[in-house]
């Protein structure tokens, strides 16, 4: 999907940082006409991004996701839990012969396994600073 955003800084050689425009409902283009819109959104997202036009601070981008790990990594972090979930309550259930209360205590345990991959990959993807978006063209210097 691609968004609209401007350049904060450069981190580095082809990476810079970029401040993402949400999507409102009458899309930004007031050119700073409506300085008291409530639309406007109060929080600043900030993400990395390569920056293979070289663009400058200060410049407005089209940006879109890097392809990268998007399907593997909701695999991992939806569907790993979820699976957790169910193999417990089955193993309580089926396999060890527990209670109904017992049973539903192991699927608890089950989804906490199902999400420790989760944690893990998230803190892989905070140190490895690897940019999330790619800068397309410039929208206006």
């Amino acid at each position: 999907m691609v968004q609209n955003a401007i350049v904060k800084k450069i981190v580095r050689d082809g990476v810079a940082q970029v401040s993402l425009l949400r999507q409102m409902e009458c899309g930004l283009h007031c050119d700073g006409a409506c300085a008291g819109c409530t639309q406007r959104p109060t929080e600043e997202i900030l993400a990395l991004a390569s920056n293979p036009i070289g663009a400058k601070p200060g410049d407005m981008v089209e940006v879109e996701p890097t392809g990268g790990h998007n399907i593997s990594t909701s695999v991992v972090v939806f569907a790993l839990p979820c699976v957790g979930l169910v193999l417990g309550y089955l193993a309580g259930d089926s396999l060890f012969h527990l209670g109904e209360g017992l049973s539903i205590l192991a699927a608890l345990a089950g989804l906490l396994v199902g999400f420790i991959p989760a944690v893990l990959l998230n803190r892989s993807i905070l140190k490895s600073q690897a940019p999330e978006f790619a800068i397309l063209k410039y929208l206006r210097p």
